[in-house]
């Protein structure tokens, strides 16, 4: 049996660093995806190409070593035989990436969405694209107890652009496809993904929970009243928090008309991206140089794209701007990359016994 099945990465539009504290956010899946090839063994092992990072794994399913943090795909083979969709005979694949690798556009994601899909139906277990996305997140961020949301996990497997509720209960909305001419871009430095997830969520999580045990939290209140005894950092932290969330509500609510007002998103992105980079210090000078060289050309706005110290960051503007930002993103030393939002979810290309 030959199947071939691939998944979109994303941009997150508002609510950047905020899905793991459970608030709302809106992301978008783009027309980038990582392809894996496959075709059925007669034995038990797994045959892995990762021919972008020039890379090879054999998994025995009978023999699955003990996996290490971040190795996703043995990873997600371990979860599959404990929950009871481990197939009975082996695959070899060959995985290709249209996703900057390791840049915050969720190539990891991605890839993870789409090879639990193909684990899935090799197993021939019933699935639908919500149940792939808990699975991809189970196996990325909760097997290890790393620091990340389901953000991504969802996009990947969902497509199309979402409002992502995560309390009282999870639930995704798709909103209309956002217009306009977009532009993800590679600063060509590396992230630091765990690095800064750490530090932006671990010490923002201990406040919110101390200011709700205090019994006094009113997320909507301005200028806030926060304890007495935080110093001038923690009140930053949390004032930085609460703008996020503010300002990931407006978005949500400007993308709800099938024809919003591209200069009010512009201006939001652009809001949320002074937020990341001098609330909770995510972004670089390299990344914020590109945007104000954006700006400089044209754009509406735009802002940094994943767990940052690093990696990608978009850019929205009008059609008729898209060759002049383009240029000044170049000039700026970062890779433009055309982008079309709102793209298919996981989806299998192939289907070939």
């Amino acid at each position: 049996m030959k199947l071939a099945v691939s998944a979109p990465g994303r941009i997150c539009l508002f609510g950047e660093h905020q899905d793991y504290f459970g608030f709302p956010v809106v992301a978008s899946a783009i027309d980038l995806r990582v392809s894996i090839q496959s075709s059925s063994r007669f034995d038990r092992t797994v045959h892995v190409d990762l021919i972008d990072l020039d890379e090879q794994h054999v998994y025995d399913l009978d023999a699955l070593p003990a996996p290490q943090p971040r190795e996703y795909l043995l990873i997600a083979l371990h979860l599959a035989k404990r929950e009871g969709w481990l197939p009975q005979k082996g695959w070899h694949a060959i995985v290709s990436s249209q996703i900057p690798m390791r840049a915050g556009a969720s190539s990891s994601s991605a890839l993870l969405v789409a090879w639990c899909a193909l684990i899935a139906e090799r197993s021939n277990r019933n699935w639908n694209q919500t149940w792939i996305a808990h699975a991809a997140w189970r196996a990325e961020v909760d097997w290890f107890g790393e620091p990340g949301g389901m953000m991504d996990q969802t996009v990947c497997a969902l497509g199309g652009t979402q409002h992502i509720a995560f309390q009282p209960a999870f639930k995704s909305t798709q909103l209309p496809t956002p217009p306009g001419s977009w532009l993800l871009f590679d600063s060509k430095e590396p992230k630091d993904t765990l690095g800064v997830l750490s530090r932006a969520k671990d010490h923002r999580l201990k406040l919110i929970q101390n200011w709700e045990c205090l019994g006094t939290i009113d997320w909507a209140q301005r200028p806030p009243q926060f304890p007495q005894q935080w110093n001038d950092l923690e009140k930053q932290l949390m004032m930085t928090t609460l703008e996020i969330r503010r300002i990931s509500s407006e978005g949500a609510e400007a993308l709800e008309f099938s024809v919003p007002d591209l200069e009010q998103v512009g201006a939001l992105l652009q809001e949320h991206h002074r937020w990341l980079s001098e609330g909770i210090e995510v972004s670089t000078s390299r990344i914020d140089g590109i945007l104000a060289k954006a700006l400089e050309a044209g754009a509406l706005g735009g802002k940094i794209n994943g767990s940052g110290g690093g990696g990608t960051g978009f850019v929205l503007c009008e059609a008729s701007r898209h060759d002049a930002v383009t240029e000044a993103i170049e000039r700026a030393q970062g890779h433009p990359m055309p982008i079309a939002l709102g793209a298919e979810g996981v989806r299998f290309e192939k289907f070939i016994k």
